[in-house]
């Protein structure tokens, strides 16, 4: 019949309309009977015939397949000696756990002796038990208080005598629905299975079907195996098949377990090239069932692996690729750009977390995961550190606060992670977390008291330990305990052999980096970033050894005072300029000029302000306390991300950005002295008109008072040095709709813009991106809001970056434009970046390959359409 598939090792192709209406487990089935593997033989009515299974005189059909499978296994359904068992699965297109198997079918009063002859008798009155517990469960549908009434009965440890005397209550609690002839017994449960669940409220798609298999058994005798493995390992990726057997067991959850390289050799070696073909034929790692039945190999299932780590899937993926199973177009669209944030960071090892309680939720920040004792305050997790250091201790640190200021970032630069209560993706911690490649999160529900926190009634003291995870693509964890972790190893882990298939993908567009610090810089070299979008200098004073000289010329009362200060300063950010010039080699650096407002580099706590009152007064013995900490409070402001910021700094204390720009003029004279290329771009933040940048390119004098410009710094370096001439552009970040909407002018003196779309965002909507969090859940709840605009950009935003493109290029066509922040690694991000007319993103280090991945499948996409027509 057509409607009738019978599957063994010799079937050849079959038609796709037919294999459609195989649902999903008839298809694995049928896959391996294709691939010529010692599939278990069985055969399957499809979803057609299914549906009119109880109309119809199954025994002559039955007959002819039973004959067929006899044939295979050298048994006969029904046999007092050597008796055949069949299940009944059935399958569906919809890959749900509702639909059942039932087992041991063919269990009589007769055969189920001859069967315990081979497993033993318990074993097989265990077995004819649960394959009519499952009918009534599954198949009859018989009142739940019947089935208790006969399973009380059974004690704890059964013997025969129990079992048999349960089996006899089933028996005459179904009457005529069970059948001792084997073949009615077929024939009753699959029509009783079409019945229940053909057209039920769970075949929602009318793709049901039935079939039906041989069962074998790791239990039939002293050569007889059962187990399971993958095709390779799911954790690390390594080619060598990894699973467990047992040996003289009907399953390895049953018995004792052991590791699948210690069975006899020669069935390894069969495994092994099993695994081959089954991942060349399904271009995956694929998990595999298999029984050995006095010596005879049956597969008996094949399916994906959901569970398999990035690393593997990669690894996998690369073999193919190289072996010429798969192009490379076929690789890069498998894997999804964000998860390869698994082999960019250390993630959680699943072998260690089964006993570990564990809090689910709160916001990602910065991706990965770290283990580490936990402290609640800066001074205390260094102070920690330098011991644990001293002592050879354990200096892995998990920094815990309700929410991260400047003078934090030392803690969460040697700490592994911190967790924040406060603040959202875009919030301080986060954001210096994934410039330092930490790990963080923000938990809303963790209640921080003292030298403690509580979360889901569980009490973390300080110095306890914990473990973060923080997935990108699903919500963080917290284990409280020690857990194990995985390390990535980019040259091992296929990371790098990926990255080079993707970036024969990447057209013009491209990545840049979000680099602050050398080592910024070099992890964004090996990620192969054309260039620094985003260098924050104010992230280059959060150094313990540079904060105090900078807080120094912050509270500086004159120009004197302030100029005297960053004369000491300008050494430091020249070393810094050059370093980052140095490792790009001829790259584009975007330099932002200081941005952040300047009271954000101030003491925040009575501790660190006695330590800078003590610094002051150790440079100035007459400085009273008290009058530092009131110009400290003087400097405060009640709106600061509008307020003493970027530019206007620069307005009113132009001696800063004149010492950045010597800076950078300088380091890139050295360079170029020394043979070096380099190509420095000044970028002036917080820009709201075209007369600012004016005002800073090129100076101006007035009233007796004159403020140089960038040239003319320019000029003065280039003179000191001896350099004939230096090629350098100035650009302006466009973050406040002012500056969107006022582009065209502002084009007339910026070369470049770069989109920065936290404070795009922030000023757009009117949202805070540090105290938005308390009140987006509920705008979620009531759909008022669909997504975090810290993480996809809104269409006002959208609107405000494609007016700016626009009229900026009709003032400048050449005029080059990125977008910096984090919403440039997400791919929906990036499209319309692209489509937008922009030329690149610039995204933290870390988060350069999964935009890199995002632009390389934009472009493939785009290739596939148009070669379509």
């Amino acid at each position: 019949m057509d409607n009738i598939i019978y599957f063994n090792k010799d079937l050849k192709q079959i038609d796709e309309k037919v294999r459609a209406r195989l649902g999903i487990r008839g298809s694995r089935a049928v896959d391996l009977a294709m691939m010529g593997l010692p599939i278990a033989p069985g055969f399957i009515i499809d979803s057609i015939l299914t549906q009119k299974l109880p109309q119809i005189n199954l025994k002559e059909i039955l007959s002819t397949y039973i004959g067929r499978l006899e044939k295979d296994t050298k048994k006969k359904y029904g046999d007092v000696e050597k008796p055949l068992m069949l299940k009944v699965v059935l399958s569906s297109d919809l890959n749900v756990p509702h639909f059942p198997s039932i087992h041991n079918i063919g269990m009589n009063s007769m055969t189920v002796e001859a069967f315990g002859n081979f497993t033993g008798k318990e074993f097989a009155y265990g077995e004819y038990l649960f394959l009519l517990r499952n009918l009534a469960k599954k198949i009859f549908e018989v009142d739940a208080k019947e089935v208790k009434k006969i399973e009380d009965k059974i004690p704890k440890k059964p013997r025969i005598e129990d079992l048999k005397k349960a089996i006899d209550s089933y028996r005459e609690l179904f009457d005529d629905k069970f059948s001792e002839d084997v073949n009615d017994q077929l024939s009753l449960i699959m029509k009783g299975a079409s019945s229940r669940y053909c057209d039920s409220a769970i075949d929602v798609d009318n793709s049901l079907s039935i079939m039906v298999q041989v069962m074998v058994y790791g239990n039939w005798g002293k050569n007889s195996y059962a187990g399971n493995y993958y095709t390779r390992n799911i954790i690390t990726g390594d080619p060598e098949i990894q699973g467990e057997f047992g040996q003289s067991e009907f399953d390895i959850e049953a018995g004792k377990a052991k590791d699948i390289s210690k069975i006899e050799k020669k069935h390894f070696t069969h495994f092994t090239d099993i695994a081959r073909k089954v991942e060349d034929n399904f271009k995956e790692i694929r998990e595999i069932k298999f029984t050995i039945e006095e010596g005879d190999f049956w597969l008996v299932e094949q399916k994906e692996v959901d569970e398999k780590s990035t690393q593997s899937q990669i690894k996998a993926l690369l073999d193919l690729t190289r072996r010429k199973i798969v192009t490379d177009t076929w690789t890069i669209e498998k894997i999804k750009p964000n998860q390869l944030n698994e082999l960019l960071h250390p993630v959680i090892d699943p072998r260690t977390v089964k006993t570990t309680k564990f809090i689910r939720g709160g916001i990602a920040g910065s991706t990965g995961a770290a283990i580490g004792r936990v402290f609640f305050s800066t001074p205390r997790l260094l102070e920690e550190h330098k011991r644990a250091i001293m002592k050879g201790g354990d200096t892995n640190l998990i920094l815990v606060m309700p929410a991260s200021y400047a003078e934090d970032v030392k803690a969460i630069e040697v700490a592994q992670g911190v967790i924040t209560c406060e603040g959202g993706f875009s919030s301080h911690a986060p954001v210096v977390a994934r410039s330092l490649g930490k790990v963080a999160m923000v938990q809303p529900d963790m209640k921080i008291r003292g030298n403690s926190f509580t979360l889901g009634g569980k009490t973390v003291r300080e110095g306890d330990y914990v473990s973060m995870n923080v997935p990108y693509y699903e919500a963080p964890t917290i284990f409280m305990g020690k857990v194990g972790l995985i390390e990535p190893d980019w040259k091992k882990n296929g990371l790098f052999e990926f990255l080079d298939l993707v970036e024969k993908h990447i057209g013009e567009f491209n990545v840049r980096a979000n680099a602050d610090q050398p080592r910024d810089a070099l992890v964004a070299k090996d990620f192969k970033a054309m260039g620094i979008g985003l260098c924050r200098t104010e992230h280059m004073f959060f150094n313990e050894k540079r904060i105090m000289k900078f807080r120094e010329m912050i509270i500086a009362e004159s120009e004197e005072e302030r100029r005297k200060v960053l004369k000491q300063l300008l050494p430091m950010q020249r070393s810094d300029f050059y370093d980052l010039f140095k490792i790009m080699q001829g790259k584009p650096v975007t330099i932002r000029l200081l941005d952040a407002p300047l009271h954000e580099f101030l003491p925040r706590n009575e501790a660190g302000m006695r330590i800078f009152v003590k610094y002051m007064q150790g440079r100035n013995r007459k400085l009273k306390a008290s009058d530092i900490i009131a110009r400290c409070e003087e400097l405060g402001e009640m709106n600061p991300m509008l307020g003493h910021r970027g530019c206007r700094v620069a307005v009113t204390f132009p001696e800063i950005y004149e010492m950045q720009c010597r800076a950078i003029f300088e380091a890139a004279c050295m360079l170029r002295k020394e043979g070096h290329k380099i190509r420095p771009e000044i970028m002036i933040p917080i820009v709201m008109s075209k007369e600012e940048i004016k005002f800073i390119k090129n100076g101006k004098k007035i009233e007796g008072k004159e403020v140089k410009g960038i040239r003319d710094i320019k000029n003065e370096v280039v003179d000191d040095y001896g350099i004939e001439d230096l090629n350098y552009e100035v650009g302006t970040m466009i973050e406040l709709p002012a500056a969107a909407l006022g582009s065209g002018e502002i084009a007339q003196y910026a070369e470049f813009f770069s989109f920065g779309t936290n404070d795009l965002t922030q000023t757009t909507y009117g949202l805070s991106r540090d105290d938005s969090n308390s009140f987006f859940p509920s705008y979620s709840l009531f759909d008022l809001m669909k997504q975090n605009l810290f993480k996809y950009l809104g269409e006002e935003v959208k609107e405000l970056i494609g007016i700016a493109s626009l009229r900026g290029r009709l003032t400048r066509p050449d005029i080059k434009m990125g977008l910096c922040g984090e919403h440039g690694a997400n791919p929906d991000n990036i499209q319309f970046c692209m489509e937008a007319g922009l030329n690149y993103v610039s995204c933290s280090p870390f988060a350069i390959p999964l935009a890199k991945l995002g632009i390389a499948q934009l472009n493939i996409k785009k290739a596939q359409e148009e070669a379509k027509g």
